[in-house]
């Protein structure tokens, strides 16, 4: 063999290998991502594992992106009747947490709930992922964040009020959020789709 092609040779050879070392890391998140499951969680006596912060969590894994979350009951008492409930935790390249809690208060106990999250520093809302003002529910308190998605609570009359989130990032939800919670729980216009027209907006202005 010619000494020019076996120079060459090497010469590609070391080219492939330093172009794989490079593309390694995108390797290994494409398989994660094919790997990823979707984790559902709707046991209620579970329900402080999968609180941001909780003493019995996996911190990392529940992080929630920092957000406040402290809109949602920080406990369930045997005075709240819990009619449906349900988190989901979705980690194909970042965390993505999707969840809600549908509770019927007494009388009483409704009152000063309402007072409680209507004493909540909510945050302006209107227009982050083309959620519009919220007319299908009384909003009773919200966390909104331009890039991390939602945490709030609505009223749904009869003493009942729903509290739910959505957090993700890079303007986008990975999973199909409307398979795992009513419409009726998610603000008005609410859109976090892979081609939302906020994600498109934001992405064009950097």
């Amino acid at each position: 063999m010619p000494k020019w092609l076996k120079i060459t040779l090497i010469a590609l050879g070391i080219g492939a290998v330093g172009l794989i070392v490079q593309l390694l890391p995108v390797i290994i998140m494409v398989i994660s991502s094919m790997n990823a499951k979707i984790e559902v969680y709707d046991d209620v006596a579970s329900y402080e594992n999968y609180l941001a912060g909780a003493d019995k969590n996996d911190k990392n894994k529940w992080s929630k992106w920092d957000m406040d979350e402290s809109i949602w009951p920080r406990k369930i008492t045997d005075s709240m009747k819990v009619l449906d409930y349900k988190m989901v935790y979705f980690d194909p390249w970042d965390k993505q947490y999707l969840g809600y809690l549908t509770v019927e208060y007494t009388p009483e106990d409704y009152t000063a709930e309402v007072e409680r999250l209507r004493a909540y520093p909510s945050t302006e809302y209107i227009g982050n992922y083309s959620v519009t003002e919220e007319k299908t529910h009384e909003l009773l308190a919200i966390n909104a964040d331009p890039y991390q998605g939602f945490v709030y609570a609505l009223g749904l009359g009869q003493n009942r009020i729903v509290y739910a989130e959505q957090i993700f990032c890079n303007y986008m939800m990975d999973l199909d959020y409307t398979q795992y919670i009513p419409k009726d729980y998610l603000l008005d216009g609410f859109n976090a789709t892979a081609d939302n027209p906020y994600r498109k907006q934001k992405m064009n202005e950097k």
